[in-house]
């Protein structure tokens, strides 16, 4: 089976989240710089300096790979950043030399840059374990306020952290959703790729189906009801070398022998006097480029199928039909028209069922690019086939 070639959507949006998230971060380090400064001498130097330094390596690492690295590979290191911001919240009591070294309405400086721990882990992390860490964050940045800033902030610590899990969960839900429309895209293009294979496959079917159809209808069927009336053993003779040429040609794995212009117009002169000695043929020919090996097939066959069907229906009981058959083979394209002046039909009445027409003429027209077919004939009458292809 071929591999799915859908262009994954869930890819770009998760490179613009690590992206948001790097560069993101780097912003905070340096709006909470200050912050840094002014608590480093009631903060473990050691510890202080590491984590500051940890995270904002991190956060470049991903604002430059954003650009550059593969999608994966921006998720672990998404997950690196926030195991670097969760490791700094459980360490933070090593690097407190005794409680309560904070004013109670101040918070450590690293508290802020929750979001942006919370943000990688949406971006790496699936949705439960995401959420998990939120939650685990908010119980550590509780913890970590009160032993700076001394259990007597018990209310400011609980409101600076419902306000922190708060304005993360925004984030938090944000990322999650911009994921998950990200999969539900992929598996919308994914489905629809299937869907587009597997209707191409049934046409392919259904055209080869049709054209062995016509081959058989126009070759096998025509040859044997040929001989069975008694026709002229020349021209049956003739037919059976078509048709067997016709069923080698389609059985063969290697591309056709290439054909000329003059050759085609030469090919529907040999079929015309083939089948019906008797009609005008005519042609214009202002180009040396033929159309392709499948439109010249199907424009011969088209043509001698319209061809048998005048010379078996459009005769009346007292009068034979005048035909002709004009060609004409330019740059744009080959168009030919089969005409009589015979008994005609009404072509609505016609029933799908009868292959000379549907399959053998309007069928194998319309199958390939650029191709059309038109039959126009009333009772009395008689009939023109339009036969063509369209160079695109």
């Amino acid at each position: 089976m071929i591999a799915p070639t859908v262009v994954s959507a869930s890819a770009p949006i998760t490179r613009a989240m690590a992206r948001g998230v790097g560069v993101g971060g780097v912003v905070f380090a340096a709006l909470n710089f200050p912050a840094f400064l002014a608590q480093s001498p009631t903060i473990d130097p050691g510890w202080d300096v590491g984590f500051a330094g940890a995270y904002l390596a991190a956060t470049i690492v991903i604002a430059v790979g954003s650009w550059l690295a593969e999608v994966r590979t921006l998720q672990i290191m998404a997950g690196v950043l926030a195991g670097i911001y969760l490791l700094g919240m459980l360490t933070f009591v090593l690097a407190l030399p005794r409680q309560g070294v904070g004013d109670p309405g101040e918070a450590p400086w690293f508290i802020s840059l929750m979001v942006i721990g919370a943000s990688a882990a949406a971006v790496s992390l699936p949705t439960v374990a995401a959420w998990i860490y939120l939650g685990l964050s908010g119980v550590l940045i509780a913890v970590d306020r009160l032993l700076y800033c001394a259990p007597g902030s018990i209310n400011g610590t609980i409101e600076g952290t419902l306000f922190e899990l708060f304005f993360c969960a925004l984030f938090v839900a944000l990322a999650m959703a911009s994921r998950r429309l990200g999969e539900l895209l992929d598996q919308a293009g994914l489905a629809a790729e299937i869907e587009t294979r597997r209707n191409a496959t049934q046409s392919a079917r259904t055209r080869e189906r049709r054209r062995i159809d016509a081959l058989v209808h126009d070759n096998v069927l025509a040859v044997l009801l040929a001989s069975a009336v008694g026709g002229d053993e020349r021209v049956v003779a003739d037919q059976a070398r078509r048709a067997l040429r016709q069923i080698e040609r389609y059985g063969s794995d290697g591309d056709p022998e290439p054909v000329t212009a003059a050759q085609l117009v030469w090919e529907l002169q040999s079929i015309t006097t083939d089948i019906a000695p008797d009609a005008e043929f005519r042609f214009e020919l202002d180009g040396e480029r033929p159309p392709p090996p499948e439109v010249i097939e199907a424009v011969s066959e088209s043509t001698a199928e319209a061809l048998r069907n005048s010379v078996v229906h459009a005769d009346a009981v007292d009068r034979t039909a005048a035909r002709a058959v004009h060609v004409r083979l330019d740059e744009q394209g080959v168009a030919v028209l089969v005409l009589d002046d015979g008994v005609g039909f009404d072509a609505k009445s016609v029933p799908t069922s009868r292959l000379g027409i549907s399959v053998s003429i309007v069928g194998r027209m319309r199958g390939i690019a650029g191709g059309y077919a038109a039959i126009e004939s009333e009772s009395g009458r008689g009939t023109t086939v339009r036969i063509g292809w369209m160079r695109p």
